[in-house]
């Protein structure tokens, strides 16, 4: 018989307040910041992280149980898709058209932060207590689909590296940093759950390392696949792109610069 790890959540109704607002305030700085392509892609990743939550997982195999929720059921995985899609989505597809280590680090200290605040205020103050106790049964088997989806998706980008014209200049380098957006976007919500007595404690630590690296990595090659074929059709020019391939040139550029002065 497949082993089973039980992926669970225990919170406050008042989590879901300063969730929501942290969503608001999130989606309302993209904006802001003119991120609309990233903006839609968290929209996007919203309605497919519903469609796998509720559909799939809740309603055709029974592995999303919600065993105390105090409304209904299918209005509470709508707001927990929706803030976990938009969120992670949006910034995944930010960190892909990062034109600096700056950018990177202020969006993912506004990510963590967030994230840290949400569940700590939760803790402290005292709005509404009702409790919500939901979990998600993940077999051995589909563990073992996710490492295959992870490592499928890395091998295809590779593929397309040395086959298709718009992932010419794909090094290396960027491969390494597209799985490390993945971990640390999934990482950073494992983390502030565990931090604030979210997560349960039993089995927490494979629970943190399985799912940070194999979670969002599964889906972090198709979001750069969709930003990189809408870049190249002309729909995502900006001038923000993060080029890691570029960096050491630019480096040594620099030095020559610095010996002729």
């Amino acid at each position: 018989m497949a082993m089973e790890h039980i992926v669970a959540r225990l919170f406050d109704m008042d989590f879901i307040y300063f969730d929501l607002l942290f969503c608001a305030l999130w989606m309302t700085i993209l904006l802001i910041r003119k991120k609309r392509l990233q903006w839609v892609f968290g929209l996007f990743g919203a309605v497919i992280v519903f469609i796998s939550d509720d559909l799939v997982w809740y309603h055709l195999q029974g592995t999303r149980v919600l065993e105390t929720v105090p409304f209904n059921n299918d209005l509470f995985l709508l707001y927990f898709s929706f803030t976990y899609g938009m969120i992670e989505f949006s910034y995944v597809a930010t960190m892909i058209s990062a034109k600096n280590w700056k950018t990177m680090l202020s969006w993912s200290l506004f990510l963590y932060g967030g994230w840290f605040a949400t569940g700590f205020l939760s803790n402290w103050l005292h709005i509404d207590d009702r409790i919500i106790d939901i979990h998600r049964e993940m077999t051995e088997i589909g563990r073992w689909i996710q490492i295959a989806m992870v490592v499928g998706g890395y091998l295809l980008l590779i593929l397309f590296k040395y086959k298709w014209k718009p992932f010419k200049n794909l090094s290396w380098l960027k491969l390494g940093y597209l799985f490390l957006v993945g971990f640390l976007v999934h990482f950073g919500m494992e983390i502030t759950l565990l931090a604030a007595g979210i997560r349960p404690l039993d089995g927490s630590l494979v629970i943190l390392i399985f799912n940070s690296f194999l979670e969002f990595n599964s889906g972090v090659p198709v979001i750069f696949i969709a930003w990189t074929l809408l870049e190249n059709r002309g729909s995502s020019m900006e001038s923000d792109d993060l080029h890691l391939e570029s960096a050491e040139l630019s480096v040594s550029t620099t030095i020559k610069k610095s010996k002729i002065e």
